[in-house]
């Protein structure tokens, strides 16, 4: 039997993995069981919220998770607390935090002995199982452990943006989101796949080694084109959290500026919600926060609703999944050119893209271009639905992964 362990934070019980769904209908073709271990949710009460394919089943950490003895993790955690110490660059802040980097440390400890006590109790042998960490943090060190211990042969995980980009990150926010054992992870992993080129570089200068990294684009369902936007009212649509990286408060202000009616929607939710409709300081602008949305709700509004424009003005962006949704459908996009969004925007083909610390002048006249050349989004819309069929159709790309990671020798 051939066996699929996957770490994901709390997919299938929250939605902020969904796009983990679409993959796992591939996987299931190239794999006998799949397991999915959310190693980030304790919650019990918590109800799955997607529909699994025959052959998935998760693993329940609350069954599993014993907490370790202090004594047995203390000299391997100083070992690899030196050796992490040694490897950064901001070596004030291993220090500083090392409390914090201990209780991560014994964390993943428990989960990993979680893990293999379910596998035990499953009869399941190391050798017959792929380990695959969704993202390259808190699930890849606890793998990383394992492998250390010599209980797993090896792994294989994605890196996306906050646990890539550690440093931009950790000085965007504080620094306690910077995930720690970096060079743990990057050592004990056995192949890498970053979802962008810009990843794949920035892992390379780090001094992973090429033979360990290997591209892999994520993708989504072709549910096929929007309906062609008309002379009606300018329609927006941004899909994100609200925080301090996407910046949703600065298009409320840009929008706010034009001079033309607008339909703004945006799907997702977060700390500054109140900012985004306090930016929106014209009649013109009709903002509407839709908060937590399912992907079938948002593909559906796709699919309905004729849309002029998708935007996305972060800081920090691994290759958003949002902007390859919105392309699918044959929205342009307006988006910052910031790590490895200029792979899907491509500026002047299917969008404008922005410096990420762009002035007012820059947005609006991107704003303008949206709002009064109907010719050159016409052919922005054309280009952004071949752009998407190209690299990001999530049929193509998932299934090479799986069928990749399904004949990985560990």
């Amino acid at each position: 039997m051939k066996h699929l362990v996957i770490l994901t934070k709390q997919f299938p019980y929250q939605w902020r993995e969904q796009y983990v769904a679409h993959e796992l209908k591939a996987l299931t073709r190239h794999f006998d069981r799949v397991f999915i271990y959310p190693h980030d949710h304790y919650k019990k009460e918590d109800a799955i919220r997607f529909e699994l394919p025959a052959g998935v089943e998760v693993i329940d950490l609350n069954q599993h998770f014993v907490p370790v003895e202090k004594s047995r993790i203390i000299l391997p955690f100083l070992v690899a607390f030196l050796v992490e110490w040694m490897c950064s660059k901001r070596k004030w802040y291993q220090v500083k935090s090392w409390r914090r980097f201990y209780s991560i440390y014994a964390t993943q400890c428990a989960l990993g002995n979680g893990l293999m006590r379910w596998q035990k109790s499953r009869g399941i042998n190391s050798s017959d199982v792929v380990y695959y960490s969704y993202w390259m943090s808190a699930s890849a060190l606890c793998l990383s452990l394992l492998k250390r211990r010599g209980e797993i042969p090896g792994f294989v995980s994605r890196a996306h943006s906050v646990d890539l980009y550690h440093e931009d990150w950790g000085l965007l926010r504080d620094m306690h989101s910077v995930p720690p054992f970096r060079c743990l992870k990057e050592h004990e992993v056995s192949i890498v796949y970053p979802i962008s080129k810009h990843g794949f570089m920035h892992l390379s200068h780090r001094g992973v080694p090429k033979t360990k990294l290997k591209l892999h684009y994520l993708g989504v369902v072709d549910a096929g084109l929007g309906p062609r936007p008309t002379d009606g009212v300018f329609t927006i649509v941004t899909c994100s959290g609200i925080d301090d990286n996407k910046r949703i408060h600065l298009l409320g202000k840009a929008l706010s500026r034009q001079k033309n009616a607008v339909r703004w929607v945006h799907f997702g939710d977060g700390p500054l919600r109140d900012l985004a409709i306090q930016s929106i300081t014209s009649p013109l602008v009709k903002f509407e926060c839709r908060g937590q949305t399912s992907n079938e709700e948002i593909r559906a509004f796709y699919s309905d609703n004729a849309v002029h424009c998708f935007a996305n003005l972060s800081i920090v962006e691994g290759l958003p999944v949002s902007i390859m949704e919105a392309m699918s459908h044959g929205i342009p996009v307006l988006a910052t050119a910031v790590y490895g969004v200029p792979e899907i925007v491509l500026d002047g083909y299917n969008g404008v893209t922005l410096p990420a610390q762009f002035s007012d002048h820059e947005v609006d006249e991107a704003l303008k271009l949206f709002m009064t050349h109907a010719d050159a989004t016409e052919l922005w819309r054309r280009n952004a639905r071949s752009h998407f069929e190209q690299y990001f159709d999530a049929d193509a790309n998932y299934e090479l992964f799986a069928s990749e990671i399904s004949t990985i020798k560990l």
